[in-house]
C-alpha cells in the first residue's frame, strides 16, 4: 500500500493523526507546510494526502492542485476548522476525496481512507477482522511498577484508571474521541531500550509496555503545562487543584486571561455528540480561540447548552453571551 502524507502545521493535530494512522497499520509521513509537501511527493510516491486547508504560504487547496499536477493519480482529503460551501466545492473540483470539519471524526476519516486505498490495502494489509482474531483479547503491561491487564483497543489512560492510577487530564471525555489537546495526560513509555512521551488518552495499550505516569521528566512537563494554563485561566479550580498536587501556586508566565485553555471539549462535543458544529476553533497559534458560529448557535445553543457543564473553566456560558447572538423569547 502506498503511504499517506499528512500536511498540517499544528503540531498537536499533526502528531495525533500520525500516531493514530500508524497504530492503524498505515505508513505515514508528515510535513508542516505546502512547500515541504510538494518536495516530499516529488521524492516519494504517496497514495493519499491529508491536508489542512489553512497552511503557511500555499493553502491546502493549492498544494493539492499542484501535487496532482505532478502525480495525477494522487488523491487528497481536506480538513479545516473553517468549513464553507465554497471551499468544499473547490476542494472536490481539485480532486479531494472529501472535505472534513475539525475536530475530525476519526471513524469517518478511516472510512474515507479505506475507500481510497482499499484495493491495495486488501492485498497488503490484513483486514481488521483477521487482526482481531489473531490478536490476544488481553494485553499485559506495567504502569508505575504495577502489573495491569487491559483489553485490546484500550488507551493507557483507561488502563491506568482501571487499576486506580489517576493521570491528570482536562480534555478527556468518555463520549468523545481522543484528542490530546491539554497534554496533561502525558506519560513516559518504555519499549526495549527506548523511551518517549505520549498522550495517554490517545495511545493504545501494547503487550509488554512499561508506563511511567509520574517520572521526573513527566512531572516537569506537567508543571510547565499547568503554568501556561494558569496564565490563561487564573483562579480556575481544576487548574488550582492540579497546581496544589504539583506544588504550583503561581505562574512565571505573563497573565493574559481568556479563561479558555483550548481543550476542545465544547467543540468536539458539539461536533461528535450533537452533530451541530455550532462552535469551533478559529485562528492559529497564540491567536487561536473558540467561537460560537451565529448562523447555527442562534437556534441550537440556547436550546441545548450541554457543553456548558463539561467546560473545565466554566467560561462557555459567558462566551456565548459575549458572542452577541440575539435571543428571541
Amino acid at each position: 500500500m502506498k503511504p499517506i502524507l499528512v500536511v498540517e502545521d499544528e503540531a498537536i493535530m499533526r502528531d495525533s493523526l500520525r500516531d493514530w494512522l500508524t497504530e492503524s497499520g498505515y505508513q505515514v509521513a508528515t510535513v508542516e507546510n505546502g512547500e515541504e509537501a510538494l518536495e516530499t511527493i516529488t521524492e516519494q510516491d504517496f497514495g493519499l494526502l491529508i491536508l489542512d486547508l489553512r497552511l503557511p504560504g500555499k493553502d491546502g487547496l493549492r498544494v493539492l492542485k499542484e501535487a496532482r499536477a505532478r502525480r495525477p493519480e494522487l488523491r487528497g482529503i481536506i480538513i479545516t476548522a473553517y468549513p464553507s460551501l465554497e471551499t468544499a466545492v473547490e476542494a472536490m473540483k481539485g480532486g479531494a476525496v472529501d472535505y472534513l470539519a475539525k475536530p475530525v471524526d476519526l471513524n469517518q476519516l478511516e472510512k474515507l481512507i479505506q475507500e481510497t486505498l482499499g484495493p491495495v490495502q486488501v492485498e497488503i494489509r490484513p483486514p481488521r477482522v483477521e487482526k482481531a482474531v489473531e490478536a490476544p483479547e488481553e494485553v499485559s503491561l506495567v504502569i508505575d511498577g504495577r502489573k495491569a491487564s487491559a483489553s485490546q483497543g484500550m488507551t493507557i489512560l483507561e488502563a491506568a484508571q482501571s487499576i486506580g492510577i489517576e493521570i491528570p487530564t482536562l480534555c478527556h471525555h468518555d463520549k468523545l474521541a481522543p484528542f490530546g489537546a491539554c497534554r496533561l495526560c502525558t506519560v513516559e513509555i518504555v519499549k526495549g531500550q527506548r523511551s518517549r512521551f505520549v498522550a495517554s488518552c490517545a495511545y493504545p495499550v501494547e503487550e509488554g509496555l512499561i508506563v511511567k505516569t509520574e517520572s521526573p521528566s513527566v512531572v516537569k512537563i506537567r508543571k510547565m503545562l499547568l503554568e501556561l494554563m494558569w496564565a490563561r485561566a487564573p483562579g480556575v479550580q481544576a487548574i488550582r487543584d492540579y497546581g496544589i498536587k504539583y506544588g504550583i501556586s503561581r505562574t512565571k508566565f505573563e497573565t493574559a486571561p481568556t479563561w479558555c485553555i483550548l481543550c476542545g471539549l465544547c467543540v468536539r462535543y458539539c461536533a461528535e455528540v450533537k452533530k451541530k458544529n455550532a462552535i469551533g476553533f478559529i485562528g492559529r497559534g497564540t491567536d487561536r480561540e473558540v467561537m460560537f458560529f451565529p448562523e447555527t448557535s442562534l437556534e441550537e445553543c440556547r436550546q441545548c447548552g450541554e457543553c456548558y457543564s463539561i467546560c473545565p473553566t466554566g467560561v462557555l456560558p459567558s462566551n456565548y453571551g459575549l458572542a452577541r447572538v440575539p435571543h428571541f423569547d
